[in-house]
């Protein structure tokens, strides 16, 4: 295992963020960067674990504080930015995507864990007793290994992706809702949102595919994820559309039909609404990001002394 300053300051923000929306478990470990100004959203979701300083994390509209010893779970498709308020802020970071989540026993019951918490449930990961969050840093170190050892998909990363998640859900005092027939039906159906986000989602259609009522799927599916399902559509929709974003020039036209807009004026609003800045502004700003990432990371590398810092 490498040791863990190898990984300090060695974030590069265009591989790691590709990472989040291909890679069924992504790890990484940083600190001392700058805060994101410019709103994230990816299809995974995020587990952040401070191991020093203090940040705010506004997801959606609400603010989080983070500081030693904290986990902060934001979930996948949730806008999300931070600010340091104390340094140096140094955290692990873990993503998992959905899919493979649900694909494992025992976690399928849990998926309300890798949810966005409430303030109140959040408040629960705030300064976690050393020796529980000294476990979940060891995880995390088991899982780099295994991953760097080719073994992704392996029993290993399964059985400590749940342990993981029992050690979560008891801080989270959550029961599992897996025996729920509703919870069943719902997880079936936002697995159809993650991955036919292209198609025809309206009401009635879904509604045919699953054999249920438009009021039934409607009520249902705010009960289980706690929020309203044409906004989650819409939010699936825009994260992918990001995702396309930040490695592809396609037009706009273009890029609201592949993500299952009919209308570009539905397109542009969504996006605005969830971005908080049009396609073409988050085009500028990502590239200015990126080109700032990178000026740091070449000044990193030549300052550790790497023969290959021009590249």
């Amino acid at each position: 295992m490498k040791a863990p300053d190898f990984y300090l300051n060695n974030y590069i923000a265009d591989e790691l963020r590709a990472a989040f929306d291909k890679e069924d478990v992504c790890i990484s470990y940083s600190g001392d960067y700058e805060p994101e100004t410019l709103n994230q959203v990816h299809n995974s979701c995020e587990i952040l674990f401070v191991e020093e300083g203090e940040a705010e994390y506004q997801i959606n509209d609400t603010v989080y504080h983070v500081e030693k010893n904290t986990v902060l779970i934001i979930g996948a498709t949730d806008r999300h930015k931070f600010t340091f308020t104390t340094l140096p802020y140094i955290r692990y970071g873990l993503t998992l995507m959905p899919s493979f989540l649900q694909s494992l026993p025992i976690v399928s019951g849990y998926m309300n864990v890798y949810q966005t918490q409430t303030p109140e449930n959040a408040a629960k990961l705030v300064n976690l007793e050393s020796s529980v969050f000294q476990r979940m840093i060891k995880i995390l170190w088991e899982l780099r290994d295994e991953r760097e050892s080719g073994e992704e998909g392996s029993d290993m990363v399964c059985a400590l992706v749940m342990e993981l998640t029992i050690l979560l859900k008891r801080q989270l005092q959550m029961e599992s809702q897996e025996s729920s027939g509703t919870y069943k039906a719902m997880n079936e159906l936002k697995h159809y949102i993650d991955t036919h986000y292209q198609e025809d989602l309206s009401l009635s259609n879904l509604s045919k595919i699953f054999y249920l009522q438009p009021g039934t799927i409607s009520k249902n599916f705010r009960q289980i994820w706690g929020k309203n399902i044409n906004r989650y559509i819409n939010s699936v929709r825009i994260t992918n559309a990001v995702r396309i974003l930040d490695k592809s020039d396609i037009s706009i036209t273009e890029l609201a039909e592949m993500v299952g807009y009919e209308n570009v004026n539905t397109f542009l609003r969504q996006f605005k609404e969830k971005m908080d800045v049009s396609p073409l502004q988050y085009r500028k700003r990502r590239q200015q990001a990126m080109e700032r990432m990178h000026t740091r990371e070449m000044f990193s590398r030549k300052e550790r002394g790497e023969e290959n810092w021009k590249i």
